[in-house]
């Protein structure tokens, strides 16, 4: 694995479950071969918290944003400071911002308002955008129906069906797994993700949170996407160094230049 640069598209080391050992995990991900870590903000406390482990630490960058179950948080300027947030050189884009009716931590409505305003903005920014969607794509489509699309658009830890994978490949979108594609009990997922074009997927860890098969009930890190890409290699029945290429190029593709890769 050591010729194979890989990417975690989307990980929490802000986490205080890293508040340790953030340059041990660092290091450990480095050496399976992860080049770069891209930290994700829920909170505007967040996003400042990621921005400054990605000044410490050459490997992280950042996505900027407030997560569904933070909307009631959302307050005027929020959408300012994301905006300065943004011009740091190692901002690559808006996340994670969503929808998510499985906890339901906000209201509803609430909700799809904080993620328009998000939404409207990563096209406004020209930045690309992850989204966070959790048993809510029936509000979601309608959603950003008529309104302006960010450039690239990614469905982070997707756990849709087929026809909503089909939806969202229409309008552009790429996807991205962690973990889950490993679980026992994930052959749906790994159905769709042999469907899914090779050119519209990237691997994240979603660390601290969903570690792969044969480290479950461990904390998540970034070094694990080593481990998730083996199986999508023997989802899409290639090697490893062949789909690894392919997702590389994907991440440059869609975070571009300022990812220095």
């Amino acid at each position: 694995m050591s010729s194979i640069i890989l990417i975690d598209v989307h990980a929490h080391l802000e986490d205080e479950k890293f508040s340790e050992d953030v340059r041990e995990t660092i290091e450990r991900a480095s050496n399976a071969g992860v080049k770069r870590i891209i930290n994700a903000g829920c909170s505007i406390s967040e996003c400042e918290a990621i921005i400054k482990l990605s000044e410490e630490y050459p490997e992280c960058y950042s996505i900027v944003g407030v997560h569904p179950h933070n909307a009631k948080e959302f307050v005027e300027g929020d959408l300012e400071r994301l905006t300065d947030f943004t011009k740091h050189n190692k901002v690559l884009g808006i996340g994670e911002i969503g929808l998510d009716y499985f906890y339901d931590f906000a209201p509803k409505n609430l909700q799809i308002e904080v993620f328009q305003k998000q939404w409207e903005l990563a096209a406004k920014l020209n930045l690309p955008v992850e989204l966070h969607i959790r048993d809510a794509y029936d509000d979601f489509f309608p959603s950003i129906k008529g309104l302006l699309q960010p450039p690239k658009v990614m469905l982070h830890c997707f756990s849709g069906d087929l026809d909503i994978a089909r939806k969202a490949l229409d309008l552009g979108f790429e996807f991205s797994i962690g973990g889950v594609l490993t679980f026992n009990k994930s052959e749906l997922t790994r159905q769709i993700f042999k469907f899914i074009p090779d050119d519209r997927i990237h691997l994240e860890t979603d660390c601290p949170y969903l570690a792969p098969q044969g480290k479950r009930g461990k904390i998540n890190e970034p070094a694990f996407v080593s481990i998730t890409i083996e199986t999508l290699a023997k989802v899409k029945e290639c090697s490893v160094e062949h789909i690894s290429e392919i997702i590389f190029q994907n991440a440059k593709k869609f975070f571009g230049e300022k990812l220095g890769l």
